[in-house]
C-alpha cells in the first residue's frame, strides 16, 4: 500500500498543529485533523499544562478530506500521532460508525517511544516515523496544516 491519498489512501496526521511546529511533520501526510487541540484558556486537570480538549469536528474533518480528494468510504484512512496510543486508537474509535470501511494507526506514531535509559531523558528515540529514517522536517506545509482562527 502506498502512503499518498492520491495512490488511493488518505494519510491524516490527528496532533495538533502546534504540537507538530515543535515536533516535526512529513509532507508525506494528506492533510492535518486535529483529534485534540490545546485550549490556551484553561489548565490541564493535573499536570502543568494547557488543556487539551477534543475536536469537535475531527469526523466531520476526516470525511472532507476524503471528499475533496474524490476518494470513497472504502478508501484505507490511517491515522498518525505523536506515539501510537494516546490519541490513535481515540481517533480510529471516534470515526466508527461513519461507513468507513478501512481505519488503521500508525504503531509508535511519529515519534515513537522513550528512551528512559538515555542520559538527560527520557527522549522518544524508540521506533516511529521520526527515528526510522521515514521523510520528515520542521517545515509545516500551509496546504495541509489548518489554520484557525485566533480567540
Amino acid at each position: 500500500m502506498k502512503m499518498a491519498g492520491g495512490d488511493g489512501v488518505l494519510f491524516v496526521d490527528v496532533r495538533e498543529p502546534v504540537e507538530i511546529m515543535f515536533t516535526g511533520f512529513t509532507d508525506v501526510v494528506d492533510v492535518v485533523v486535529p483529534f485534540l487541540m490545546v485550549n490556551p484558556a484553561k489548565w490541564h486537570p493535573s499536570k502543568p499544562v494547557l488543556a487539551m480538549e477534543p475536536n469537535p469536528h475531527f469526523a466531520e474533518g476526516v470525511l472532507a478530506a476524503l471528499e475533496a480528494r474524490g476518494l470513497g468510504l472504502d478508501t484505507p484512512v490511517i491515522l498518525m500521532c505523536r506515539s501510537g496510543g494516546t490519541r490513535g486508537a481515540p481517533s480510529a474509535r471516534a470515526l466508527e460508525g461513519l461507513g468507513l470501511e478501512k481505519v488503521y494507526v500508525v504503531v509508535d506514531g511519529f515519534e515513537g517511544a522513550s528512551d528512559k535509559e538515555r542520559d538527560g531523558g527520557p527522549w522518544r528515540l524508540v521506533d516511529g516515523w521520526k527515528n526510522s529514517g521515514l521523510p520528515w522536517s520542521y517545515n509545516l506545509d500551509p496546504e495541509k496544516v489548518p489554520l484557525r482562527p485566533f480567540e
